[in-house]
């Protein structure tokens, strides 16, 4: 992880001295070398909160805009993090509807600019709800690295005509390292979850060692049995097992 984290500070400081510079008033817009030096957090943020946290506050600083929402590509699409209400909930309307800027996610280089929701009709139902949540001006980046589809960035705005072509482009690079970033946390987030599980499963498994008399593997057995017939996730019935001391009679709900 140290090795990862010091490649990507040497891509980010690349970066910053390709597009060093104040940021112009015309549509043109970079971003300060000192903007993305600050990314820098992003490898190094404790979780997924915070990583997000850092993504959003980034992209407001260099887009401009009134609030930021994140969806994420992770077991099937999911809102995953908004900085207002208003913007999670037209996060959560593209979900609903599975239409809207990041509904299907675009690859690499697309994203979707909107200058005014209350005339776009690209997608009518969702942009007329988003007018009337006050929201006018949108801007969608996607979340990509070279390997996968992690999720989309979107910027909205109260005012109509608020981003120009070149705020498109500074969050295009941002949403380049925000998608590294958040590959990286994810994958060490789902590491921690396995790990846990093989801990609770060799929990369960001992319970059953000691109260039976039998050997790891028969314990192993027991539970992959209960799992397959109750139709309950393993990692369920090991985790209820070491609670309880009691194998459960089926799936409860939510489990399945």
């Amino acid at each position: 992880m140290a090795l990862i984290r010091t490649r990507l500070r040497r891509s980010v400081t690349a970066s910053a001295t390709a597009i060093a510079g104040p940021r112009p008033e015309s549509s043109d817009a970079v971003v300060s070398a000192g903007e993305v030096a600050r990314w820098a957090q992003l490898y190094d943020a404790a979780g997924i909160t915070e990583t997000l946290g850092l993504v959003q506050d980034s992209v407001l600083r260099i887009a401009g805009g009134d609030c930021a929402g994140v969806i994420l590509r992770r077991h099937g699409l999911a809102s995953a993090s908004a900085i207002d209400p208003r913007a999670e909930l037209a996060d959560q309307l593209q979900l609903d509807q599975g239409n809207g800027p990041s509904v299907p996610l675009r690859g690499a280089h697309g994203s979707v600019l909107i200058a005014d929701t209350a005339t776009d009709q690209r997608w009518p139902r969702w942009s007329r709800q988003v007018a009337d949540l006050g929201l006018r001006s949108v801007l969608t980046v996607p979340l990509a690295t070279s390997a996968s589809a992690v999720g989309a960035l979107t910027v909205y705005a109260v005012a109509p005509n608020q981003f120009t072509t070149g705020d498109e482009a500074a969050a295009l690079l941002l949403a380049r390292h925000a998608a590294v970033a958040l590959s990286n946390v994810v994958q060490i987030a789902d590491l921690a979850k396995a790990v846990e599980a093989r801990h609770r499963i060799g929990q369960a498994q001992g319970v059953l060692m000691e109260r039976f008399a039998i050997d790891a593997d028969q314990a192993f057995a027991v539970l992959r049995r209960y799992s397959q017939d109750g139709n309950v996730k393993l990692r369920v019935v090991a985790a209820r097992l070491v609670a309880t001391r009691i194998l459960p009679d089926g799936p409860a709900d939510g489990d399945s």
